[in-house]
């Protein structure tokens, strides 16, 4: 049994061969990105349900949503088949994120705020560790002409 690799490998893509911190930091920004679509999904019908008036102002809030949804779950794709591009959207929002749940530390219940926060702290450690960075460095041609 010859230990060489042939052309016909599949090589790192393959999904066992991704480092276990890039799948954890990945599978929360993709509930993340499911969540956000969620909560704008849920604004609408509360809306239609509710009060007609405020129809207009959740349809807004859902086409935000479904923005940042979609970004994050491109990014998010990206970074699972080791291109480096999807890292910046991902941990922007993350920022993003812990800065909402810090602001608001004060007027929602603890939990609110703090599972947020984690939640983006989690993110982003598991895919700045050096197998993470590693798993994502890109192969393809390089990112700026010198």
């Amino acid at each position: 049994m010859s230990t060489t690799s042939s052309p016909s490998d599949p090589g790192p893509a393959r999904p066992d061969d991704r480092p276990l911190s890039l799948r954890i930091g990945l599978a929360v920004a993709l509930l993340e990105a499911v969540g956000l679509v969620v909560i704008g999904v849920a604004s609408v019908v509360l809306a239609l349900a509710g009060d007609a008036a405020f129809a207009g102002f959740a349809a807004g809030v859902l086409v935000v949503l479904l923005l940042i949804g979609g970004l994050l779950f491109l990014a998010v794709r990206a970074l699972w088949q080791g291109k480096r591009w999807g890292r910046g959207p991902v941990i922007t929002w993350q920022l993003l994120q812990f800065a909402v749940g810090a602001a608001s530390y004060a007027s929602v219940p603890w939990w609110a705020a703090t599972v947020p926060m984690v939640l983006a702290v989690v993110v982003v450690v598991t895919l700045l560790v050096p197998a993470s960075l590693a798993a994502t460095s890109g192969a393809g041609g390089p990112d700026a002409v010198a």
